[in-house]
């Protein structure tokens, strides 16, 4: 059993002799193919003279010595596979980035792509793209530092340096999205950083840029963002120029036709110079807004209408010129620009309307001298003559600002409250008699002339016909206008009840008012709630015939009823 033993341990014993011989044996036929591989490679190197392909072969090269670190230990391979092969490696490093910048530069897409597989097999690719991005980049950071430092020849180096930005963008795409997106994001940090926001080249080169960009719309964003504040400086520029405009101006002088003229001008100037971008023009145009939006506050208070500017004279008072001249400014630039001018347009109607409330309340007090100056007597009433007077000073005050009347409608909303409250009063004169009623005839033939003449016909009042029916003599000329639908029911209403007996009151005083009130409660209301009221009138004077067990109501009663039923239907 020892022997046996012995034997196997020494048959164990030779048997890992020979399987460490055999190992070594296999290691050094290893080593001996992979050197042989070495220099068949190294002479087919010599050979080879497309870069890639060589390129391939010291990949593979070094793929051999970083497999077996020993084929180092070689003396004839050594220097073959260390100085030899690392000068035959820079050798093609330096022609594969050589061939990669002539393509680049000559747009040549297969060389580069042949240099940049090249570059790839010898592990340098991301180093050799850095560099050629930076040196691009750089190239244009010099250029933008000149033509910043050198605004006298910005018109020639302008198109200079953004043709150069195209063509570098353009060699960039040849590199890839992802190198391309690098160099974009280099390139807004130096037009953010190089091009001054107040630089004068700065429109232009915002246009030039955006031409650059539609023909890359895939790399666009980044360099969207670095234009975006020169848009913003070109567009307050803008502003500021309008803003000087009207800010400079002495809205005391009469040159205001100038201004308007200066203003229209540089405005329609700023704009057509941002026409060319969508975004620009959007912009141009809420500094339209902005613009006029200056003008309305400069305008509103320069304009003074306080009391003393609100009575119409003979004579013009020279804040009353200035108002009328600063509304047709803003009449002027509202008719140009009415999206953008809402607040001239808000102080042009509030301006018109107060100096409208003024002329109404005149008219209103000047009518309302009705009641204590009428009398028998020939000609045209005192009161009348000064309305007259009064309407002729409208004339003359509203011709001063034409079309900012004629853009609001003012005129023949005056004619139509003169006739209303000429109307109301005229109709609640009591009593009605044959000369008060030829008086009332006459005044009321020359108001409408009047108005016609002076004024602007009455949309409401239209048929001076049927005005003037309403006191002619004699109860047939109301009889025969009562079923025409051209004057409202309450019209008549009134002249019926005015051509009553006293039994049936006055509107006014059956609630107990003074004449003047209730006029105006009527200029303030619809016809339907006129209506309403005479309508609780008569109703009223219905009730007081029955109590007192009366046996008929006034003549005209039939006719103010079917009136009163009439104009409810028609007005509902």
């Amino acid at each position: 059993m020892f022997r046996f033993a012995k034997t196997l341990d020494s048959l164990l014993r030779d048997y890992r002799e020979m399987t460490t011989k055999l190992e070594q044996l296999v290691l050094e036929r290893n080593i001996t193919a992979d050197a042989i591989r070495c220099e068949e490679l190294i002479e087919s190197l010599e050979k080879r003279h497309e870069i890639v392909k060589r390129s391939e072969i010291i990949c593979e090269i070094k793929g051999i010595v970083a497999d077996d670190p020993d084929l180092l230990s070689i003396s004839w391979l050594r220097d073959t596979l260390t100085t030899r092969l690392k000068a035959v490696e820079n050798e093609v490093r330096r022609s594969a980035a050589d061939d990669m910048r002539r393509g680049l530069v000559s747009l040549n897409a297969s060389l580069v792509t042949s240099a940049l597989r090249a570059l790839s097999n010898l592990g340098v690719l991301e180093a050799e793209l850095e560099v050629q991005l930076s040196s691009s980049a750089a190239e244009v950071d010099v250029k933008l530092v000149e033509l910043s430092s050198a605004l006298d020849s910005s018109v020639r180096l302008l198109p200079q340096c953004v043709n150069l930005i195209h063509s570098q963008l353009e060699q960039c795409a040849l590199l890839g999205a992802t190198q391309l997106t690098k160099f974009v994001e280099k390139l807004a940090r130096i037009i953010r950083a190089r091009v001054p926001l107040d630089a004068p080249f700065s429109l232009r080169f915002v246009q030039l840029m955006s031409r650059v960009l539609n023909s890359r719309p895939e790399c666009s964003g980044p360099l969207i963002e670095a234009l975006r504040p020169l848009k913003n400086a070109i567009l307050s520029q803008s502003l500021g120029r309008l803003h000087q405009i009207v800010e400079q101006h002495d809205f005391a002088t009469i040159q205001n036709s100038v201004f308007v003229d200066k203003l229209v001008a540089a405005i329609e100037e700023e704009m057509k110079r941002l026409e060319w971008d969508v975004e620009l023009r959007e912009e141009a145009q809420k500094n339209t807004q902005k613009c006029l939006d200056i003008v309305a506050k400069r305008l509103e208070s320069e304009i003074k209408l306080d009391v003393e500017n609100l009575l119409l004279g003979d004579r013009l008072r020279s804040d009353q010129h200035k108002n009328y001249r600063l509304l047709e400014i803003m009449n002027t630039l509202a008719a140009k620009w009415p999206s953008q001018a809402k607040s001239l347009l808000a102080v042009e109607n509030e301006s018109v309307a107060v100096i409208m409330e003024a002329i109404r309340q005149s008219i209103f007090s000047i009518i309302a001298s009705m009641h204590r100056e009428m009398d028998d007597s020939k000609g045209i009433s005192p009161y009348m003559q000064e309305l007259l007077a009064y309407i002729g000073r409208i004339e003359f005050h509203l011709s001063h600002f034409p079309s900012t009347i004629r853009h609001t409608s003012a005129l023949s909303s005056i004619s139509d409250y003169i006739i209303q409250v000429f109307i109301v009063n005229a109709t609640l004169v009591r009593p009605l008699t044959d000369s008060i009623r030829e008086k009332l005839y006459g005044d009321l033939e020359k108001l409408l002339d009047a108005i016609d003449s002076k004024l602007s016909p009455s949309v409401k009042y239209p048929n001076k016909a049927h005005l003037l029916s309403l006191f002619c003599a004699g109860e047939s000329s109301v009889a025969q206008n009562i079923k025409d639908d051209t004057l409202p029911a309450w019209i008549y209403i009134h002249a019926l009840i005015a051509d009553s007996p006293e039994i049936l009151v006055s509107p006014h005083l059956s609630v107990q008012w003074p004449i003047e009130q209730y006029v105006r409660w009527c200029c303030e209301h619809s016809d339907l709630e006129i209506i309403s009221f005479l309508s609780g009138l008569m109703t009223s004077y219905t009730t007081l015939v029955i109590n007192r067990h009366e046996t008929q109501y006034v003549p005209h009663y039939p006719k103010i009823m079917e009136l009163i039923k009439k104009g409810t239907e028609t007005s509902s």
